[in-house]
């Protein structure tokens, strides 16, 4: 005989991801993950195209540009807001439904700009916590070698034979046998 714990209905939410717990939250979630793909694409330009070897202080400046570019497009947009909640608008001659839904427009308008004030915030603590910011960066780093090391498996033709299969592996491993020794060699002191 099921408990009777077993017939009740899962609260909401059970089972899945941690939700946010505001709209702040929610917005610093979608940042996040913003900065992520433009630091993975900064990366993968300066890496592969510009073929500059990694050093970690120009890519912890990378990050924090990305950051601050990110935190000048969100205040811009809150200031946007801001000024047309606060634009004054035409009362004469309109339906008292289209005044009211004017002002719930206005409203609506100045709580999502108290929304992404909200996430500026949060980026500037990300921005001046160097613990943060590494952190940022080395997932996006990570993410960029794992998106990398994945195209260079995925086939150019319809199927791959066995052999192919194994020339790619080879390859990845080859470009992470030199990415360790640039690594390696990036740590040794000066003078060698």
């Amino acid at each position: 005989m099921p408990s009777p714990e077993a017939s009740r209905p899962s609260p909401r939410g059970a089972g899945r991801p941690h939700l946010p717990a505001s709209p702040v939250d929610e917005g610093v979630l979608v940042a996040r993950s913003a900065l992520r793909l433009s630091i993975k694409n900064s990366i993968i330009m300066l890496t592969l195209r510009d073929e500059k070897p990694w050093n970690d202080d120009d890519m912890i400046e990378l990050a924090r540009h990305e950051i601050e570019t990110l935190m000048a497009e969100l205040t811009q947009t809150a200031e946007r807001l801001e000024e047309s909640s606060a634009a004054p608008r035409r009362t004469f001659g309109r339906s008292r439904r289209a005044a009211a839904n004017a002002r719930q427009d206005a409203e609506h308008q100045r709580t999502r700009a108290r929304i992404l004030r909200g996430v500026v915030d949060r980026l500037r603590e990300i921005e001046e916590d160097p613990a943060q910011t590494h952190a940022l960066l080395a997932v996006a780093r990570e993410e960029t070698l794992a998106e990398l090391t994945q195209a260079r498996l995925i086939p150019v033709g319809a199927e791959q034979s066995e052999e192919e299969r194994r020339a790619s592996m080879d390859a990845v491993k080859e470009d992470l046998r030199e990415q360790l020794a640039l690594q390696q060699l990036k740590d040794l002191p000066e003078g060698y």
